[in-house]
Parts: C-alpha cells; sequence; structure tokens
C-alpha cells in the first residue's frame, strides 16, 4: 500500500508531536507509537476491502450480463 488514503496521514506529524509531549518512558512511547502505525494500517487495510468489494459490486452487478447466445434446441 503505497497510496495515503486515510485522514490521519494527512495529520501524522501532529499526532507523532503530541506523543512526543506525553510524559512517558521511552519504551511506551515507542509502543504508542507503533499501536498508532498498526491501527492506521487497519484503517488503510478495511479501506482497501471496502474499495474492493465495490468495485466488484459495479462489476457483477450494477453492469447488465451481455446477451447469451441463442439456444440450438
Amino acid at each position: 500500500m503505497n497510496e495515503n488514503v486515510s485522514k490521519t496521514n494527512e495529520d501524522r506529524d501532529f499526532f507523532v508531536q503530541r506523543l512526543d509531549e506525553i510524559r512517558m518512558n521511552g519504551h511506551e512511547r515507542l509502543k504508542a507509537k507503533a499501536r498508532f502505525a498498526q491501527a492506521e494500517a487497519v484503517v488503510d487495510a478495511v479501506f482497501a476491502v471496502t474499495q474492493g468489494f465495490a468495485h466488484l459490486y459495479k462489476r457483477l452487478i450494477v453492469r447488465p450480463a451481455p446477451p447469451t447466445a441463442p439456444s440450438a434446441g
């Protein structure tokens, strides 16, 4: 996933700065940043799956099926 789609990507620097301002030890800060990155990855994955289902829906449901060949019977 190279495309940043979630709104938090726009404000990533803001949230990282806020995490740096909070008083906590280095290990907790590292864990908080890792959890933030994990949450962002989950949001991006859910968005990608949703976009995939929307594309599939358009392809299979919205477009009419091509006409079938007449039967030889």
